[in-house]
């Protein structure tokens, strides 16, 4: 039978099984990795605005955010949501565990003007304050939230509406999948953060969801020996490390560039789920 039980192990099976388990436990390496690269994905951020904003201004026409709403957006990075949120509404707070990403944030809320409507909170979402204290608890492709209690602490934190953006099938990068499959021998999966489970979870426990789709396809040009460092430190991760690496690393990505440059190409579909965490139906009893 497909109850809460069902989905939650479903969530967990896919997770453990997933091709970036093994780096599950590494969240120092990780912070160290975000860390390092915070300039990189603000930088991206910036080019690809036009696609956080469309989301931004979804969820305000569907009634999910408004002038008046007070935000915590969880595991905010260097405010890729966290910035167009801020000019929308009263004020937002970006949670996330990485100091660089955060002071990377405050910087782009002083290039945008919002320092007085953002606020950066360094922390752990797992050992955040489990009291209702923002009008929208929102969290976009974050492994924050990995499991049925991580999912329904954002009901325990939030005053009204809860907001979670995951993945809707393959997020493809292709220049990283075909690199993983090149060092790994077969190609990556990311399963464990399609927005299926948390909704199918979501809808078992009578929230009743609303989720809408957006697709999108962006491009990034990067030097061929910052994209050499980024990916060795990425497969480091992993546990893919030492002279071998680096040089298969160095020849496949050599192999791809032009001029010295290579280009990332992201094409993927995201899921924007959303429900009322202070309404339940009684339509599944």
């Amino acid at each position: 039978m497909c109850n809460t039980r069902f989905w939650t192990d479903a969530w967990q099976e896919v997770r453990e099984t997933s091709s970036q388990a093994p780096s599950y436990g590494n969240k120092e390496g990780w912070q160290q990795f975000w860390n390092t690269y915070a300039e990189l994905h603000a930088l991206r951020n910036r080019q690809s605005r036009s696609i956080y904003n469309a989301v931004v201004d979804g969820l305000i026409a569907d009634g999910v955010i408004s002038a008046f709403s007070e935000v915590l957006d969880i595991g905010c990075g260097p405010g890729t949501y966290t910035l167009p949120l801020a000019t929308k509404a009263r004020h937002v707070t970006g949670l996330d565990t990485a100091g660089q990403m955060l002071a990377m944030l405050r910087s782009e809320s002083i290039h945008e003007g919002l320092t007085c409507r953002l606020t950066p909170r360094q922390g752990d979402w797992l050992d955040f304050p489990s009291e209702p204290a923002y009008d929208v608890v929102f969290a976009a492709n974050t492994a924050a939230i990995n499991d049925y209690d991580s999912l329904m602490k954002m009901n325990d934190v939030s005053r009204g509406v809860c907001c979670l953006i995951g993945f809707a099938g393959t997020y493809h990068i292709k220049v990283r999948t075909l690199l993983w499959e090149h060092l790994m021998g077969t190609p990556p999966e990311h399963a464990a953060f399609d927005i299926q489970y948390p909704f199918n979870i979501l809808y078992q426990e009578r929230y009743l969801p609303n989720i809408k789709f957006y697709s999108y396809r962006e491009r990034y040009r990067e030097t061929l020996a910052y994209m050499i460092e980024y990916y060795t430190s990425y497969f480091k991760l992993f546990g893919l490390e030492g002279p071998e690496i680096t040089a298969k690393i160095t020849e496949f990505l050599a192999n791809r560039a032009v001029e010295d440059y290579c280009t990332e190409l992201i094409n993927t579909t995201i899921g924007v789920l959303w429900w009322r965490a202070d309404r339940k139906t009684a339509a599944l009893e």
